[in-house]
C-alpha cells in the first residue's frame, strides 16, 4: 500500500461524506467522516475495521437509502468502496 492509495481513499471517503451531508444523512456522514479521520492519521486498520462494520445491505443499510440525487450517491459510494477495498488488498 502506498501513500497515494491512502490519499485516494481519503479523497473518495471525504467526497462520499459530502454527498451524505447533502442528502441530510448525518449519521452516515459521521460514520464515514470517522473512517476518513482514521486514514488521515495513518490508522488504516482502524479505518478498515470501521468500514467492515458498516451495514451495506438489508433494512437500514446504505443500500436502503433513496437519495435525492441517486446517481451522485451511487457514484460516490462506489468510488469510496473501491478505494477502501484497495487498501485491504495492498
Amino acid at each position: 500500500m502506498t501513500s497515494s492509495d491512502v490519499e485516494k481513499a481519503v479523497a473518495a471517503t471525504e467526497a462520499f461524506v459530502s454527498v451524505l451531508q447533502a442528502e441530510d444523512l448525518p449519521g452516515w456522514a459521521k460514520r464515514f467522516a470517522q473512517i476518513a479521520a482514521y486514514l488521515k492519521v495513518g490508522d488504516v486498520e482502524g479505518a478498515l475495521h470501521s468500514y467492515r462494520n458498516t451495514s451495506y445491505a438489508g433494512p437500514g443499510s446504505l443500500s436502503d437509502i433513496y437519495a435525492q440525487d441517486q446517481a451522485a450517491f451511487d457514484r460516490a459510494w462506489s468510488q469510496c468502496s473501491v478505494a477502501l477495498r484497495a487498501l485491504r488488498k495492498a
